[in-house]
């Protein structure tokens, strides 16, 4: 089988497409990530690397030299219909094309009268129930609400229809698809790997560290989408000594805590990387993402990775990687109060807390156990195989 696969950025699909070269099936692989960007080369593929980052070069001026977010906006969607373009010139000797959502109408349909099979990936919720979910949000903190980008909708929405296959990253995701009229078999799951730390075991949090305060980590960005706000409001009811709330990541306009009065203890980092982020993760005794929107948030894998133990909403992907009450505590959006209630357990339920954090300790040993496989290559080659039989 030979495999197509365009997206515009690195995260998971660099390995993705390093999967799919060491299994022989990649065809050629064509990114918008800059040529020009940190770690943009992947060598280990060769000529199969095709770069689409003309636009997106563009794109990426305009933000730094700060034009109007409509220039911004309508670059990056540009960004993206040059992906599509170039994909469709690497379809000769193709069997099947893979392509991140928004990147692939136009050539999905011409694969499609050739015979190919096309298989979009997300890495969001349809992009309808993402829209709907940040509208009320906005709506909900009195926030000026900008609806996406129009015609970049509309074309996530027609590759959906296009495609043989849907490939999503977690349960909340499938169900948002369910929910909109999805069958199930068009849906194929694939979440993602947990990736292994440096200093392996010896990278866990360190108990000492937490043994006189109780620390909450949070690592994202502070937008509406993330629900920092409603991390803040439970932390401020929390009954503790010595309590305090790390928020690791750049600030947004807007953030959503704009109206939000900050409790002593809070305490906003920026964004870290390296050691001094390693550091965070083993000084802290808990992470919570509250978030209101995430395909499936891959801090949570980093949390898992470094032995603690998680509270999180439903609309994480959490429940792919943990369950409930076992590892930590899965909890609905927007609800402080049930972050606050499993904070507070931690804190006065020692035993609870020690069960938790030797689970979330051995899951992360457990989800690390197969660190070259992410399940993309049988996942593709299933496909094919049942597009023959059918």
């Amino acid at each position: 089988m030979n495999v197509v696969y365009g997206a515009p950025v690195r995260s998971t699909h660099y390995r993705y497409a390093l999967e799919l070269f060491l299994a022989g099936m990649l065809h050629s692989f064509v990114t918008g990530v800059s040529r020009f960007a940190t770690h943009a080369a992947l060598p280990e593929i060769g000529d199969k690397l095709v770069r689409a980052d003309l636009i997106q070069n563009l794109y990426l001026a305009s933000l730094k030299v700060g034009m109007p977010r409509l220039i911004s906006d309508e670059l990056a969607h540009d960004s993206k219909l040059f992906i599509d373009y170039s994909c469709g010139t690497q379809l000769s000797g193709a069997d099947l094309f893979m392509f991140y959502n928004g990147c692939g109408l136009d050539t999905a349909r011409r694969f499609e009268k050739q015979g190919g099979v096309n298989v979009v990936e997300l890495v969001n919720s349809h992009v309808l129930v993402q829209e709907e979910i940040l509208r009320d949000e906005y709506q909900r903190l009195l926030l000026p609400w900008r609806p996406f980008h129009l015609r970049e909708t509309r074309r996530r929405v027609l590759e959906y229809e296009v495609a043989d296959q849907i490939v999503v990253p977690s349960e909340f995701v499938r169900r948002g698809f369910i929910q909109k009229g999805y069958s199930a078999e068009k849906l194929i799951k694939i979440p993602y790997r947990v990736n292994s730390v440096n200093g392996g075991s010896n990278a866990c949090a360190d108990l000492e560290n937490t043994k006189d305060v109780f620390r909450i980590l949070y690592v994202g960005s502070v937008s509406p989408r993330k629900g920092v706000r409603y991390l803040i409001e439970a932390f401020s009811k929390i009954r503790h000594a010595r309590k305090e709330l790390w928020i690791i990541g750049p600030l947004g306009t807007p953030s959503g805590l704009e109206d939000l009065f900050i409790p002593e203890g809070v305490i906003f980092k920026g964004p870290l990387k390296g050691q001094e982020l390693q550091s965070a993760y083993q000084r802290a005794s808990l992470f919570c993402l509250p978030t209101i929107e995430d395909g499936f948030g891959i801090v949570l894998g980093e949390a898992l990775a470094y032995g603690l133990p998680i509270v999180a909403t439903t609309n994480s992907g959490a429940e792919d990687l943990m369950t409930h009450d076992r590892e930590g505590v899965i909890t609905g959006i927007r609800d402080p109060e049930a972050l606050c209630s499993a904070f507070e357990r931690a804190i006065q339920d020692p035993e609870w807390f020690g069960f938790i954090r030797e689970n979330a300790r051995l899951r992360s040993m457990e989800l690390q156990s197969n660190p070259t496989s992410s399940g993309v290559v049988e996942s593709l080659n299933a496909i094919v195989h049942n597009s023959r039989i059918r």
